[in-house]
């Protein structure tokens, strides 16, 4: 029976990753045509074609994407004892793989990655930023070790905490009939065009959860920067995570009445992950963290910007 080595389940995870052979090559730092060589040791010791090879690129086969989900978890696994060996010494240093998404990564990682550094200096955090189904996926096949994310998002197989939690703010443009003194309410919030962003981002669906709306429903944006300039041009209004609000030309903000529609922020990680000790005390360093936001503009009567949870 052929067993593939580990260095060709990498070669494989490569090129399926970069889409080339001589991309894949450099990534793993061997030659095209030794890489080439291994590839084609394992199609041909198990008997699957698991590329297509073609001038403008190379495609993963749907033999190939089955053996390449099961070499994923393989070096996962084996990441995992080698990361347990470590952690048996001192979990708290070493390299440390963390997810984290485009709407809290600006806001929350400033203040954060001080305070990493001083609480935990043997600790190296590598960052991803991505959205949080490539970062779940990543995650679950090893390519990640925890990731900070908002909730609530479907997470089986994971284990997740929630440290924070973070009411929603109203921005329109000035002008706008939106654009009152005194809270909001979300009912006259839908009686007006809102701004969202593109699908594949969860603060897109915490807030059309929180406002009861139906896919189609909005304009929508690909980023919060784009989306606030939306705002100010008087193309609609939309909701503000709390820890995103400042300033900015042509857009008021407003609070919302009590209970104000709001997310959570928290950690995901696997089950059987080695460095739990390190993962629950960047857990403790991000709820510390969320103290050094700045407070939101003056507001009547605004919520908390972010409590810790638990």
């Amino acid at each position: 029976m052929y067993t593939p080595t580990l260095r060709q389940l990498e070669y494989l995870v490569a090129i399926a990753e970069t889409g080339q052979f001589s991309a894949a090559a450099r990534r793993c730092g061997v030659s095209q045509p030794a890489l080439s060589r291994q590839v084609r040791e394992v199609e041909a010791g198990l008997d699957v074609v698991c590329f297509e090879r073609r001038r403008s690129g190379t495609l993963v086969t749907p033999e190939g994407a089955v053996l390449l989900a099961h070499a994923r978890r393989v070096l996962a696994e084996s990441r995992a004892l080698t990361e347990a060996a470590s952690a048996l010494g001192d979990p708290l240093r070493g390299r440390l793989r963390m997810g984290v998404i485009p709407t809290i990564a600006p806001s929350l990682l400033p203040r954060l990655l001080p305070r990493l550094r001083a609480s935990l200096p043997d600790l190296t955090l590598e960052l991803f930023e991505g959205m949080t189904e490539d970062i779940r996926a990543r995650l679950l096949d090893g390519r990640l070790d925890l990731a900070l994310i908002a909730l609530p998002y479907p997470s089986a197989g994971l284990v997740s905490r929630t440290l924070l939690q973070e009411p929603f703010a109203l921005a329109a443009p000035i002008g706008h009939p939106l654009d009152a003194p005194g809270p909001v309410t979300l009912d006259e919030v839908l009686s007006h065009r809102l701004l969202l962003l593109s699908q594949g981002h969860c603060l897109r669906d915490h807030v059309m959860q929180a406002c009861r709306l139906t896919e189609g429903a909005a304009v929508q944006a690909t980023s919060m920067t784009t989306l606030l300039l939306m705002v100010a041009s008087g193309l609609g209004a939309t909701l503000v995570p709390a820890s995103a609000l400042s300033p900015s030309p042509g857009v008021a903000l407003r609070a919302f009445s009590t209970p104000a529609p709001s997310r959570q922020i928290g950690l995901w990680w696997r089950p059987n992950a080695p460095r739990t000790l390190a993962i629950s005390r960047i857990g403790d360093l991000i709820i510390d963290s969320a103290d050094d936001l700045p407070p939101p503009p003056p507001m009547p009567g605004p919520p908390p910007l972010l409590s810790a949870v638990g």
